[in-house]
């Protein structure tokens, strides 16, 4: 855990949405880098800086809400005194998470300061009604305006909660259970631009593994994308870096927990604060330009 100031708070980096609010005064922050209305509305107060809005934390019918949705075996509450993430997994077809992967997750971050809920969703997506509608591509089912998560996603919970979409990997043999990304594919990434799993801000979709080990480093590696980019530290062996271990640095932690609200990253790209983003962009221009 980061050292604690004298009155008990996180010594820890500024929150890049907190440098948001304070740059935005009257200035109209666009949609393209992640930033919502809120950011400028005195009404928003999030004291502990995990992205829900005190007044929904405190509120009995947005819990209502919640619990209607993911049922009262799943939804433990909300509390704004604490950093909460709530981690809404929805499977496509016959894909599976295993029990013993869903609270080993849960735990994780819950013995580093943010308590996590892992939220089965209760419907199961129709395996060839989204292949057929969306296809296996990171762009549709993620950031299109008629993607999956734009289109099936209930609008009350896309910015309190980080999507992930678990497609059956084991289906698709050519690439061995792969999803197509356009960047990944314009930047050289994966397999001819397929990859096991990919994330945009606060949503990612991720293929399913019968290995248990694989299965929890891929769905850790996609969630906690929501703060972290790609480590360039050779040093650093765990799920950000040469994914050799299931685990984030210190360093990592306290990344996490400082920027949890960009769980409110109502576009899904936060663009301006991705230097990965902006590294594997430029890499690859200049690549094509040698």
């Amino acid at each position: 855990m980061p050292p604690l100031t004298d009155d008990g708070e996180e010594n820890s980096r500024t929150s890049r949405r907190a440098v948001l609010q304070s740059v935005g005064g009257g200035i109209g922050v666009t949609a393209g880098i992640g930033a919502g209305g809120y950011l400028t509305d005195d009404r928003f107060t999030d004291e502990d800086g995990d992205g829900i809005p005190d007044r929904k934390e405190r509120s009995d019918s947005f819990h209502r809400r919640l619990t209607d949705l993911f049922g009262e075996n799943q939804f433990e509450g909300l509390d704004p005194d604490r950093r909460d993430l709530l981690l809404d997994i929805r499977y496509i077809g016959e894909a599976s998470i295993d029990d013993r992967t869903k609270r080993t997750i849960e735990q994780r971050f819950r013995d580093h300061g943010v308590y996590a809920q892992w939220l089965d969703y209760p419907g199961r997506y129709d395996h060839d009604r989204i292949e057929r509608e969306y296809g296996w591509n990171a762009k549709t089912l993620l950031w299109d305006r008629t993607g999956l998560y734009r289109e099936e996603v209930e609008p009350f919970v896309r910015d309190v909660a980080v999507q992930v979409f678990v497609i059956p990997g084991h289906e698709f043999e050519r690439y061995g259970g792969l999803v197509y990304s356009p960047w990944a594919n314009l930047f050289g990434g994966g397999v001819d631009g397929h990859v096991n799993g990919f994330s945009v801000g606060n949503r990612a979709v991720v293929c399913d593994r019968n290995d248990k080990w694989e299965q929890e480093r891929l769905l850790f590696h996609e969630i906690a994308h929501l703060t972290l980019c790609h480590d360039d530290d050779p040093d650093n062996t765990g799920v950000m870096g040469t994914n050799e271990e299931i685990a984030l640095t210190d360093d990592e932690w306290d990344t996490l927990r400082t920027n949890l609200d960009a769980v409110r990253d109502t576009t899904g790209y936060d663009i301006a604060f991705r230097r990965c983003l902006w590294e594997g962009c430029l890499e690859g221009v200049a690549d094509r330009l040698q």
